[in-house]
Parts: structure tokens; C-alpha cells; sequence
């Protein structure tokens, strides 16, 4: 009659081993290779940029260039409105001194609600839309501010409105 207990020799032990730790090796290697990678990208972080007065990172704060959108209203408060002499002369002053690699500069339509809201106070304004291309920086943010305090203080009452989108420059 045959044991069911049967001798075991030391290779066979060793081969029984090395079995059943397989399985868990397929799963070593992505694991030691994550957290690799985890460390050499936190060291390869690029330090946040300091902080400037109204300057607050974006969402895209990692985006190396951005478009900056300003429509300029050309209504005011008093009503005389901004004349296009007025705005060309803003535009030398101000923008392209802040900005002497260019703008675009387009003619365009603005509608919004006045102050008591409905289609009745809909106000109707012609509108100055300049698109500027820049690095994301404080300092190029710093003069977007500067840009639009100047256009409120030059213009009392004309609106402005500013949007920001991430941009990739291609040949």
C-alpha cells in the first residue's frame, strides 16, 4: 500500500515555493515602478510662482501660455462714449507699452442687461475685443490689471470683461 505520505526532497520544496510566490511578482513590478515614478515627478515639480497683487493661480496653472480676452465697452457713464480716437490712444498709451509683441484688436457688438434686468433695460454697446497672447506669469498678469485699472480710470463707467483660456502656440 502506497503512503499518502510521501517524501518530499528539498528541490521539490523549493520549486513548491517559488510557485506559489509568482502570482505576486506580476504585481511587485508595477508597484516599485509607481511609486519610482511618483518621487522623480514631486522632485521634478517646478516651484509654485510667488504671488503678486491680484494675481491668483488658474486652474491651468501648469499651462505655459495663455489668451487673454478683454472686451472693452465703449458706452460710459455720462454717455459721451469712447471714440475710436480715444480708444487708439489708449491702446498706444497703455496696451502696447505692456504688451510690445502684439494684439489683435476687433470691432464688435455688445449686449447685456441693464441695471433693473429684462428684455426692456437691454443695454446695446460698441465694443472693443483685444486678444493678447502671453506667458502665464505674474508679471503678465500683473499687467492685465494694470490694462483694465487704467481703461476704468481713463473711461469712468465703460465696462470691461476679461476671460482667460489656455493656449499651445504651433508653427
Amino acid at each position: 500500500m502506497a503512503s499518502s505520505t510521501a517524501a518530499v526532497s528539498p528541490l521539490e520544496l523549493e520549486g513548491h515555493r517559488r510557485s506559489a510566490a509568482v502570482p505576486f511578482r506580476p504585481l511587485l513590478v508595477p508597484v516599485v515602478l509607481l511609486c519610482g515614478l511618483t518621487a522623480a515627478a514631486a522632485q521634478g515639480q517646478a516651484p509654485a510662482p510667488a504671488a503678486s497683487p491680484g494675481w491668483a493661480a488658474t486652474p491651468w496653472a501648469d499651462s505655459v501660455m495663455l489668451e487673454t480676452q478683454l472686451f472693452f465697452s465703449l458706452s460710459t457713464a455720462d454717455g459721451a462714449g469712447v471714440s475710436e480716437q480715444q480708444f487708439a490712444q489708449f491702446m498706444e498709451d497703455v496696451v502696447r507699452p505692456r504688451f510690445p509683441d502684439g494684439m489683435t484688436v476687433l470691432d464688435a457688438y455688445g449686449q447685456g442687461a441693464g441695471a433693473a434686468g429684462g428684455i426692456a433695460a437691454m443695454l446695446h454697446a460698441g465694443t472693443k475685443m483685444v486678444l493678447l497672447v502671453h506667458p502665464n506669469t505674474p508679471d503678465a498678469q500683473s499687467k492685465v490689471g494694470e490694462v483694465k485699472a487704467q481703461y476704468k480710470a481713463r473711461f469712468p463707467g465703460a465696462g470691461i470683461r476679461h476671460l482667460d483660456f489656455p493656449v499651445r502656440i504651433t508653427p
